[in-house]
């Protein structure tokens, strides 16, 4: 998937560069990244990097288009049933049950929590990364509201409730990352049972 901010690059060239950033990030953080740190993990050369982005701030924006545009991609679920959609989505936001390495799906979220921590420095990153957050809590929010329409939900506000289950994840993911609290997202995982599906069934029980 090439961005629409960076039209020109061959796709293969695209994807690696953006490989080449997460991995960049991950090892040297946000703080103290350069773009000699992204071209260490590029196969191609740092002139190509130079030609279409001004520093690693630019790179790191692109990142998070990418990620927004992936975001943004038709979710296609074979279950039809609101109950199995909330708790699939809640377990691959969370836990990573969607990925098939545990150990990538928390690289992966230990840069986006790290670019967020900086956020507040750069308003297009941070104006990305509420995009990001925003779509999570919408399609969320529509699970939750086709749930009631099919009667197996209570009538919640779907937003709000969607809202309470982000900011759980994020909370958590942050003790995880920040704090080493490897226990925290099963925990969660549980608490969220607990507080929040049996509040939203009908039925008052987790499936």
């Amino acid at each position: 998937m090439t961005s629409s901010h960076a039209p020109s690059i061959p796709d293969d060239t695209y994807e690696e560069l953006i490989e080449a950033t997460v991995a960049a990030l991950y090892k040297k953080g946000y703080a103290d990244l350069g773009v000699r740190d992204i071209d260490a993990e590029f196969s191609k050369s740092r002139q190509l990097i130079n030609h279409y982005f001004d520093g690693k701030d630019e790179l790191i924006t692109e990142l998070l288009l990418y990620l927004l545009e992936f975001d943004e991609r038709p979710l296609e679920s074979p279950d039809s049933d609101p109950v199995s959609k909330l708790n699939e989505d809640i377990d691959n936001i969370l836990l990573g049950s969607n990925m098939d390495d545990d150990d990538e799906f928390w690289r992966f979220m230990t840069i986006i929590y790290d670019i967020q921590s900086q956020a507040h420095h750069n308003s297009d990153h941070r104006e990305l990364i509420n995009q990001i957050s925003d779509e999570y809590i919408d399609h969320l929010s529509e699970i939750i509201r086709d749930g009631i329409d099919q009667g197996v939900f209570t009538d919640v506000d779907p937003v709000r409730m969607a809202r309470i289950i982000d900011d759980l994840i994020t909370g958590t993911h942050i003790r995880k990352i920040n704090l080493g609290q490897d226990e925290a997202p099963a925990e969660m995982r549980e608490t969220i049972d607990d507080i929040v599906i049996s509040r939203v069934l009908l039925n008052s029980s987790t499936e």
